[in-house]
């Protein structure tokens, strides 16, 4: 009788295997949408285009719902914060709600008003520009650690797969306004309200904080030129010898692809595609950019690099500036026009670098463009200006 329960129970299971699911061999032949980089000293490379999301329990969402939603205008003062509602892009009943000084709150570092949804709802594109500009510049301010970017032209890809109702897809485009080539989106908590269930809740703050990133390989074959790989993937690696592997593959029939983690250092290829772990350690919350630039080719990774005077003390005694063309290893350093220094990446290939976009643990290790990422350090300017990208070249390497 146990017998019979059991080949009754495992029968269908085994059925609907083997007629929905496909075999390794359909598998390994199904193509997938990898797109071919342009070509150099790196060899063949890959890139296969994806999104990363962070994992559940780091989503802020309770956080987000409960926090302070007052506008914070941090440094104003009423006359320039009258000043700015005057000049924006606002109808008069707007105007006249948002100037009425007795309905503001008050410190001595900040003026804090409180905007009903219908007027949030209602306003212009301009005129949310021109007001969350101000707290997109303050990283106190709930609007700056909310806020959402992405290339205006990839929006629709952006939410394509994203789970959410095309009404919440709607309000968000309508809560966005246009800064450069980006889409901004600084009210989530509003969007948030009009969702009844903690799941929806959750595939929205989930989707908001995803990051683009790119899988990347690189395909060995038998007409591959071994000398020229070798010299590109280890002249920055301290000896890392990675001839017998090219060799294994370009002996077989038509080569084969490997994935770029296996010829990174041991410190990337471990982090990449990872989150940190949340930490109430200062420390910990200054392994930014400069930090996973600084240790990329490291054994054991150096946290001084978490001070911005060793960083700049280590860029000005082992680096210079290179004025050819960048080599894997490279630093890619962007700055403003006035020569602050607002992120540093790693250059890998064929335009791809190496990157941690923030100190925050919601940020991952991840490979970009760097078009795409100069697009995301854009909107940390003003409109009108270009961020300048400097090389930087270890002197020992």
């Amino acid at each position: 009788m146990g017998l019979c329960y059991a080949l009754v129970s495992v029968w269908p299971w085994f059925l609907s295997k083997s007629s929905n699911t496909p075999t390794p061999e359909a598998l390994a032949a199904m193509p997938d949408s990898a797109v071919p980089l342009k070509p150099g000293p790196w060899g063949n490379l890959e890139a296969l285009p994806m999104y990363i999301e962070p994992p559940d329990e780091y989503l802020p969402t309770r956080m987000v719902e409960e926090a302070d939603r007052r506008w914070c205008f941090r440094g104003f003062t009423q006359n320039q914060l009258l000043a700015l509602f005057q000049s924006a892009d606002l109808t008069a009943q707007q105007r006249a709600e948002l100037s009425d000084i007795s309905k503001w709150q008050q410190d001595q570092n900040a003026i804090y008003v409180t905007p009903t949804r219908d007027l949030i709802l209602a306003l212009s594109p301009k005129a949310r520009k021109q007001i969350y500009s101000p707290m997109l510049a303050d990283p106190s301010t709930l609007v700056y650690k909310i806020a959402f970017s992405c290339p205006a032209a990839k929006f629709g890809d952006f939410f394509a797969q994203s789970g959410l109702s095309d009404e919440t897809i709607g309000l968000i485009r309508q809560l966005s306004y246009p800064y450069g080539k980006l889409i901004l989106f600084c009210d989530m908590p509003l969007v948030l309200d009009t969702l009844p269930a903690s799941d929806q809740k959750t595939r929205l703050v989930k989707t908001l904080f995803k990051k683009p990133t790119l899988l990347l390989r690189l395909h060995v074959t038998p007409d591959s030129d071994l000398d020229e790989l070798e010299h590109y993937w280890i002249r920055a690696g301290g000896g890392l010898d990675l001839r017998p592997l090219f060799e294994s593959l370009a002996k077989l029939p038509h080569g084969a692809r490997i994935s770029l983690t296996a010829l990174l250092p041991p410190i990337p290829a471990a982090d990449i595609y990872t989150y940190p772990f949340p930490s109430l350690n200062l420390e910990d919350q200054h392994k930014d950019c400069r930090w996973t630039a600084l240790n990329f080719f490291r054994y054991v990774p150096d946290d001084r690099f978490t001070d911005n005077n060793a960083v700049l003390h280590t860029l000005l005694t082992d680096y210079y500036p290179a004025l050819s063309d960048p080599r894997y290893g490279d630093l890619v350093l962007l700055s403003t026009p006035k020569g602050d220094i607002i992120h540093i990446a790693v250059y890998i290939a064929a335009d791809i670098v190496y990157t941690k976009n923030s100190g925050s643990f919601r940020d991952p290790y991840i490979l970009m463009n760097l078009s795409d990422m100069m697009d995301h350090f854009s909107s940390q300017i003003p409109e009108d200006q270009t961020l300048r990208i400097t090389i930087y070249r270890n002197k020992y390497y």
